[in-house]
This record gives C-alpha cells, sequence and structure tokens, in this order.
C-alpha cells in the first residue's frame, strides 16, 4: 500500500509539471512577451503574495524585496503599460505625444529578442527617439515608489491580523495542596538547616580563635576557623573581627 501511494505521488507530481509548463507556462510566456498589462498585474501580485505572506515590514527585509522587485521590473516591464505611462506622458506633454512601442521578436522556440522604442511625436509632426535608458530610469524609480506604499501598506494591514496558527497557551494548576505545602516547607527547612551547619564553628575551636586573636595572630585564627567550617575567606575574617 506505502508503494502504490509513492507511485500515485510521483504521477500526481508529474501530471502538475507537465500541465504547468506544457500548458500554463506556454500562456504565462505569452502574456508576459505580448501583453502589457499582464507583466505588470504578475509581478505586483507576486510581489503582494511575498510581502503578504511573510510579514514582512520596513524592518525585517522589505526593502530588500522592494529592490529586488523594482530592479526586476526595470527590465521586465521596462515598456510599462498605458497607466504606468500616464506620469510620464504628462511629463512629456509640453514637447509633444509620447509613444512606447515594444516589439518581440520570436527567432527559434525559447529565443527572443525585445526591444523598447520611445518617441516624443511633436505638433509639427518631427518625430525624436530618446533612449531608452530614460525609460528604464522611470521604470525603476516608478516601481520604487509603487511597490513602497503597496508594501507599506500590507504590512499595516498584516501586522494588525493574529497569527495563522498561534501558539497554545498551557496553563497550569499553581494551587498547592496540604500535603505538597508540608513537603515544601519541610525541604526549605532542611536546605536552610544544611547551608548554616557548616557555618557555625564548634565551641573549642572557637575558645582557640579567642585566644589567638587576643594574642594579634589574626591569619592563624582566620585559617582556623577556615578549616573547621566552610567559610570563604572573607566570611572568616569578619567572623573572628565579631568574635
Amino acid at each position: 500500500m506505502k508503494n502504490v501511494k509513492i507511485l500515485l505521488g510521483v504521477f500526481a507530481f508529474a501530471a502538475v509539471m507537465v500541465v504547468l509548463f506544457g500548458w500554463g507556462g506556454p500562456i504565462v510566456l505569452k502574456l508576459f512577451l505580448h501583453n502589457d498589462y499582464a507583466r505588470s498585474v504578475i509581478l505586483l501580485v507576486v510581489f503582494s503574495l511575498i510581502v503578504y505572506g511573510k510579514r514582512m515590514n520596513w524592518s525585517n527585509g522589505l526593502v530588500i524585496v522592494i529592490a529586488l522587485f523594482s530592479f526586476f521590473g526595470m527590465f521586465i516591464d521596462s515598456s510599462g503599460n498605458p497607466v504606468y505611462n500616464k506620469p510620464l506622458e504628462w511629463i512629456i506633454s509640453p514637447f509633444g505625444q509620447l509613444q512606447v512601442d515594444r516589439h518581440v521578436t520570436n527567432y527559434a522556440p525559447g529565443q527572443f529578442s525585445i526591444t523598447e522604442n520611445v518617441t516624443i511625436l511633436k505638433p509639427d509632426g518631427e518625430v525624436t527617439r530618446l533612449s531608452s535608458i530614460w525609460l528604464y530610469l522611470y521604470r525603476l524609480a516608478q516601481y520604487m515608489v509603487l511597490y513602497s506604499i503597496i508594501g507599506t501598506l500590507l504590512s499595516a494591514i498584516r501586522g494588525k491580523q493574529p497569527e495563522r496558527w498561534p501558539i497554545p497557551v498551557v496553563t497550569v494548576d499553581e494551587t498547592l495542596t496540604p500535603e505538597m505545602e508540608r513537603r515544601v516547607a519541610a525541604e526549605l527547612k532542611r536546605r536552610e538547616a544544611a547551608g548554616t551547619a557548616l557555618k557555625v564553628v564548634p565551641e573549642d575551636v572557637q575558645a582557640q580563635v579567642r585566644q589567638l586573636k587576643q594574642e594579634g595572630q589574626l591569619i592563624p585564627a582566620i585559617k582556623l576557623v577556615r578549616g573547621h567550617s566552610d567559610m570563604s575567606l572573607g566570611e572568616a575574617k569578619q567572623y573572628v573581627e565579631r568574635l
């Protein structure tokens, strides 16, 4: 039964790949090459899904995603669409009418040549061709502004939503039974006794320490205290001084 499930899984994976690359892939490629709106919309959708799904904001990688999508969008969608080109048309309007043409030539399966021509049609009929560099720079700036606005809005919306899979909170009953309280008290008493047992110096040793202190032999007195207890050097010194 396990082997049958593995074979069915491999078959399902192969079927999905065939559908994606054999049917869906050419459709998406055709849209990217020949449809001005499709390139812009697909880039925008993928960008939004990444930012929204990963809960990105300006402090955890949003700026990197904006930079990458703006850079690749500048080349993939350099010609843009009529909506994206409206601001550029307004800038060029004092000089003439803006015209952005995209030509796609298919030399062989999987081999394409794409060229963009940017021209200004002046009122007197003269046509002036602009360098494509200006179009690339405009598209880069436009995508950076557009993705910054959308990324900020998506991060604000996503930040207000709770986690899809919240971490379960386990509540613990901290009420102690009388028996548990008795055991805790006994353990605390035992630890207190164990902690102070070695701090007490026997009476015969105390007499020797007093004698040494009276004779001015503080160092031997301190060593004698430490030899019959677990006091530190500082504690033994204070003990001798108070004695």
